[in-house]
């Protein structure tokens, strides 16, 4: 889950430079949608579908009316405008489904043992969606022309506007992307985790700390460190207390920021003076 997100707040931060906080809100809203879509008698598969689709165009829809509105876009201001955005979602999930947290009914599978260890079929789900979706998304951002032309939106902005690469439609296919692995990560661990208005703004968190573990540019030490996190977070429940779990992560980014600021996956460069 953590993996999927920190995708996400990559791939709007490596075009925009904006730091999406909203990112979590994108997990609850399609988790509840979809739990909503099955009470009112739709098929599972058919619920999760609608339920990313509809995330995937809201997330579109935000960069379009909200985000793209703000001329001198920076850093901060991105942070304080997402979280207003995020404030936003959360109001209306409340409003729509009220404070209960809700559960999808979990995916077709059997659990598997091994080793003395119980491994839940959704778990596997989880797995081979990051896979899949991880391996498409790289495959998109190094050998497709779309994928290049994000890139160099990113890199040289103004240089990309002169051949004739728009940044409108790089922005929204990177929030496209955002709100795809989002709803992603909010449907396929609903059933273990549940979904609830209010965990937004914490998953947004854990996966920015994820995403800085690839220094905000690579998807594939992101993906690895939102693992890593997750891994982490159920030994410290494990071996010494759950109520420390949460601090996991923010010791993690503490400790990134100070020791290597630029993240795991860049290299630090010298410059002749």
């Amino acid at each position: 889950m953590y993996a999927l997100l920190a995708v996400g707040l990559i791939a709007i931060y490596s075009v925009r430079h904006i730091v999406n906080l909203a990112q979590g809100e994108f997990a609850s809203l399609a988790g509840l949608g979809a739990v909503w879509l099955i009470s009112v008698g739709l098929p599972l598969v058919v619920a999760v579908v609608i339920a990313v689709v509809s995330v995937t165009a809201t997330a579109v829809l935000i960069d379009r009316l909200i985000i793209a509105r703000v001329r001198q876009m920076t850093t901060l201001t991105s942070i304080i405008l997402t979280l207003g955005v995020a404030t936003l979602l959360q109001a209306l999930m409340l409003l729509a489904w009220g404070p209960t947290a809700r559960g999808l009914p979990p995916f077709p599978g059997a659990n598997v043992l091994v080793g003395g260890v119980s491994i839940r079929s959704q778990e596997f789900w989880m797995l081979g969606t990051l896979v899949v979706v991880g391996v498409g998304i790289v495959l998109f951002s190094e050998r497709t022309r779309l994928g290049k032309a994000m890139r160099a939106v990113a890199e040289q902005p103004i240089a990309a506007r002169i051949v004739g690469i728009s940044p409108v439609l790089a922005s929204v296919v990177a929030f496209g992307i955002a709100g795809f692995t989002g709803a992603l990560a909010g449907v396929m661990s609903s059933p273990l985790s549940l979904s609830v208005w209010s965990a937004g703004l914490l998953l947004a968190l854990k996966g920015f700390v994820a995403a800085v573990l690839g220094g905000l540019v690579s998807y594939r030490a992101a993906m690895a460190g939102g693992l890593l996190l997750g891994a982490l977070e159920s030994y410290v429940a494990g071996y010494l207390d759950s109520g420390y779990r949460d601090a996991v992560a923010f010791l993690i980014l503490i400790v990134i920021l100070i020791v290597r600021p630029a993240g795991l996956a860049r290299r630090v460069s010298g410059v002749r003076v």
